[in-house]
């Protein structure tokens, strides 16, 4: 919906404007005017009491809001009307207001302004005028408007503030409000689906024959493509592709500085944290972490000690393992004591930015370039995954050009080259023979006529395929075996449903009539669900409770349904209500009464603001140019 005036993008340009004319003394008589009173009937687009609203002034308004994103164009003619009915209500509702002698000062403008702006003022006084003024003029808003609309705003703040003033919420209301919020109900039910009775259904040759006679214009094959896929499989070429050792001591040779590891540690530690504590509290963490100290120098086990005392969230769970740890990779202090201490030594406290620390060096690795026989493996896999790729693309590349130049040759392109190839003939979204549902190979199929061949289609699991469209089967009336099995499910499901809603019925009038709700489900092998949930939970295996808030209302034992909820037929009976103390939601009681006020204010200001419209209608002191109205909804169609 458009909402240029009460926006707050569009107050902030209004705002701007109008900061300029309330400080030039000379305008101030200015600031009562309202729209243009000589406009002609030809610019006319609405009348309010004695203010003229023209199509200029809402082209304005819509460009505006178009160039501030605000606005859609695609939308404009659609909108328009709602639009204009907004600008109206607005000047309605200011007209009454004035009539009756609510006013907006020129003082309360000014202070609105500031209230918004601050960073242009000092003291009262505006001290940026010029940067302001080019904001104003960069956004193609005029004064006028700025201080029109900084009026509105603020003379309907006014009434908003007047009808909440008059709002009347009592205790109880509260009270009744915060209890119906959080009373819960307790039901018991049984779910009737389809599913429930689909296997006792089985229609016969002649029910499906009848039903296809009868709905034959109904059934249609759908539109097929008849095509060719050479695919080419990653793990099909993987399995013909080698890598010998020089290849491998070839690569190893040349990316030797990737098989280099730094000098490391091995390290755990327990950590005292100190970030953002008191100085009593760092006190008391040093006294623990001295405490510890002497635990673990004294034999307990170090792994033990850190996952009930270290505050590290991340290593804590891990008996304070960090792994190893190479240089810059820890703050100095920690870094330090890493590589310098002994082997299973613990370390004095070792104070960090974090904290205290309590260090363990479990192993140290020099620096050292890692063998060629411990990376082989790794080396092969990469040199072969390369390979592959290269492979992939340069087959693929043929094969594309093969097939460009002779369409009809898939098989024996697919042969020459070792890949795969697959003859399907399939709708949109059908399964094809050995890919299942390829929407990528739908995707290109899409736009291609006969003869066509698609580019490289990249697919899940590694395969690239090039797609070679034969012919295009166009829709047809379905024969009956066709849709056979299709008529079958439909008349199955159907039956299913009447059965659900059948037994759900027969079973409710049974529980009305004064079965015993868990016999009779027994009885019966339904499975009976017993749920407590509140208005605003889920309630198990329904969904929100929304659709069950009769719960909340009727009386223990009150059968309710069958009704139709998340696809089954569902009965169920009240069982019991959970009220709550309203002693335990004090804290509550201003948060509600605020919301209470609130929403039945807003709901008295909309009803006088369409009271104030319908009666300026009435008197004829809105009245609307039609024809303008049409003509400008027409203009900006045109524009789409």
């Amino acid at each position: 919906m458009f909402n240029l005036f009460l926006r707050r993008e569009k107050a902030t340009r209004y705002l701007l404007g109008g900061v300029m004319l309330i400080l030039a003394a000379s305008m101030l008589t200015y600031l009562g005017q309202t729209g243009l009173t000589s406009a002609d009937s030809s610019t006319t687009l609405a009348e309010v009491g004695s203010t003229t609203i023209t199509v200029q002034e809402v082209q304005a308004m819509v460009d505006r809001g178009v160039r501030a994103g605000q606005v859609s164009p695609a939308t404009l003619d659609l909108m328009l009307p709602t639009f204009i009915e907004q600008i109206l209500q607005q000047r309605a509702a200011k007209y009454a207001f004035e009539q009756q002698g609510l006013k907006v000062s020129d003082e309360e403008v000014l202070a609105g302004f500031m209230s918004i702006y601050p960073q242009f003022f000092q003291n009262g006084k505006l001290t940026q005028k010029d940067q302001m003024e080019a904001q104003l003029n960069a956004s193609g808003v005029s004064m006028t408007d700025a201080i029109d609309g900084m009026r509105e705003q603020l003379l309907m703040k006014k009434v908003q503030n007047m009808v909440y003033n008059t709002v009347v919420v009592t205790p109880q209301e509260v009270d009744d409000y915060i209890i119906k919020k959080h009373q819960k109900a307790k039901i018991s039910y049984v779910a009737f689906t389809p599913a429930q009775f689909r296997t006792d259904i089985k229609p016969t040759p002649e029910d499906m024959r009848k039903f296809y006679d009868s709905n034959k214009a109904s059934f249609s094959s759908p539109e097929r493509r008849s095509y060719q896929v050479v695919v080419v499989d990653q793990l099909k070429l993987e399995q013909t592709v080698t890598v010998s050792d020089a290849q491998m001591r070839a690569a190893y040779s040349a990316s030797m500085d990737n098989f280099r590891t730094p000098e490391r540690a091995k390290v755990r530690h327990v950590l005292f944290m100190t970030q953002g504590k008191s100085d009593a509290d760092k006190k008391a963490a040093l006294t623990k972490a001295q405490a510890i100290l002497k635990q673990l120098r004294g034999g307990a086990d170090f792994a033990e000690i850190a996952k009930k005392n270290s505050e590290d969230p991340g290593t804590a769970p891990k008996g304070g393992d960090l792994g190893y740890i190479v240089r810059g990779q820890t703050v100095p202090e920690f870094e330090k004591t890493a590589f310098a201490a002994k082997i299973n030594d613990i370390s004095d406290i070792v104070t960090t930015e974090y904290g205290y620390h309590i260090i363990q060096v479990q192993e140290r690795q020099p620096a050292r370039v890692t063998p060629f026989e411990e990376v082989k493996a790794q080396i092969a896999t990469e040199l072969k995954k390369q390979n592959v790729g290269e492979k992939m693309q340069m087959l693929a590349d043929q094969a594309h050009a093969a097939l460009v130049k002779s369409p009809g040759s898939a098989a024996d392109v697919a042969k020459q080259l070792g890949l795969d190839v697959v003859n399907a003939t399939t709708s949109r979204g059908q399964a094809i023979p050995g890919l299942g549902v390829s929407p990528e190979i739908d995707a290109a199929l899409g736009p291609m006529k006969p003869k066509d061949v698609s580019a490289p289609i990249a697919l899940p699991s590694n395969r690239v395929a090039i797609v070679v469209l034969n012919e295009i089967l166009p829709s047809k009336p379905a024969e009956f075996a066709e849709v056979q099995n299709q008529i079958k499910d439909s008349l199955i499901l159907t039956s299913a449903q009447g059965r659900a809603t059948a037994e759900s019925q027969k079973f409710a009038e049974k529980l009305r009539g004064g079965a015993d709700f868990d016999t009779l489900a027994k009885a019966s092998k339904f499975e009976v669900v017993k749920s407590e949930f509140g208005v605003n939970d889920s309630v198990e295996g329904l969904g929100p409770a929304s659709s069950l808030l009769e719960a909340f209302n009727r009386p223990v034992g009150t059968v309710l349904g069958p009704g139709p909820i998340q696809g089954r037929d569902v009965v169920y009976q009240v069982t019991g209500h959970v009220t709550p103390d309203i002693k335990d939601y004090a804290s509550e009681r201003q948060a509600e009464l605020d919301n209470l006020k609130k929403q039945r204010a807003k709901d008295q200001y909309d009803l006088m603001m369409d009271s104030i419209m319908a009666q300026l209608r009435a008197d004829k002191k809105v009245v609307v140019n039609q024809d303008n109205l049409k003509k400008l909804a027409a203009s900006y169609r045109q524009n789409r």
